[in-house]
């Protein structure tokens, strides 16, 4: 565009998680292979997809003009790992402040293709929870008193997996009807070696927040529940470790002009508009509105959720071709009407 007007920001990410395991890949993962009209590979669905619908969806718009203003490619780096070199480097330097609207191709489909517009990003939580027991030899374990720091986590691990999501404070919201999700003990250290009885365990857990909830009343409302498992259990001795990674969730209204712009355009093209929704995840919106205070829809694009992350991902190709048309219409209709 001619930079008079306001911009509309199309935002990908082109990096992606690990492949894993390549014994449980029908192909390699770094070789792009189209089998019955799905397109397979590492990132094809998060979110290489939603790449190459907003390059060809910017090459339409150069072709015919726009009627005002600006749309501007941000195609970032360093989302997996949290964007501190993508996204968030780039609200907080300030490189975004121009944006009036910022729409993500995350995918949006779980158990069906363009399953919804999110409106919302949800937020993440993810900390450590320390145990201290008794670290000695293992053989004299049945003869003085020991505390075994991996039972002991195993079993705060297994109540904090039944009983945690009840004792977060949250109030509901119209768009989040499950709440937030709580993942307890994603990841597990404990004790040191054969012979060594454990005198330290520790777990990592995830919790997606959803809008309203605060990481005050967060930290306080996990404090709170190791400390009644800690009066249940005196030899329970638990820590939260929360310096690891927070961002807060993140919404728009169904009415702001960006998501009005999204849903018409997904209309003409699919011949109806999914319904507004929340991702399950965090996206760049954590950053880009977060940080930026820009309007953002938070996750709108080609490919299924669930298959990212996993062996043999794949898009469908034709989804990646009403992408293009979806996301060149939405900038069109966003700019006549602002």
């Amino acid at each position: 565009g001619t930079g008079e007007g306001p911009t509309v920001i199309l935002c990908s990410h082109v990096d992606t998680k690990p492949p894993g395991d390549l014994t449980e890949w029908r192909n390699d993962p770094w070789d792009p292979v189209i089998e019955n009209g799905e397109m397979n590979g590492l990132g094809s669905g998060d979110m290489k997809a939603s790449v190459a619908a907003m390059v060809y969806a910017c090459g339409a718009l150069k072709s015919i003009g726009l009627p005002t203003g600006r749309v501007t490619l941000a195609l970032v780096s360093d989302e997996e790992a949290g964007s501190l070199f993508g996204a968030r480097w780039l609200a907080k330097e300030g490189y975004l402040d121009d944006a009036a609207a910022v729409l993500i191709g995350e995918p949006c489909g779980i158990t069906k293709a363009w399953e919804a517009i999110n409106l919302v990003s949800r937020g993440a939580a993810l900390f450590k929870v320390r145990v201290t027991g008794t670290q000695t030899h293992s053989s004299i374990s049945d003869r003085l008193p020991t505390i075994n720091a991996t039972v002991q986590a195993a079993r705060l691990i297994d109540r904090m997996h039944r009983e945690l999501k009840g004792a977060l404070t949250y109030d509901p919201h119209p768009l989040c009807d499950l709440g937030p999700t709580v993942n307890v003990g994603v990841m597990a250290n404990a004790g040191v070696y054969y012979g060594v009885y454990p005198g330290e365990a520790e777990f990592g857990c995830d919790i997606r927040t959803i809008p309203g909830m605060k990481r005050d009343q967060l930290i306080a409302d996990i404090t709170a529940f190791l400390d009644q498992a800690m009066a249940d259990d005196p030899e329970l001795n638990a820590e939260l470790h929360f310096e690891d990674i927070y961002y807060a969730p993140t919404e728009i209204a169904p009415d702001a002009p960006i998501a009005q712009a999204v849903r018409s355009a997904a209309e003409t093209v699919l011949g109806e508009a999914p319904p507004f929704a929340a991702f399950p995840g965090a996206t760049d919106a954590a950053h880009i509105q977060g940080l930026a205070g820009i309007p953002t829809v938070a996750a709108f694009g080609p490919g299924y959720l669930p298959r990212a992350h996993s062996p043999n991902e794949s898009v469908p190709v034709e989804d990646i071709g009403l992408a293009a048309k979806m996301y060149a219409l939405a900038a069109w209709r966003f700019l006549s009407s602002v």
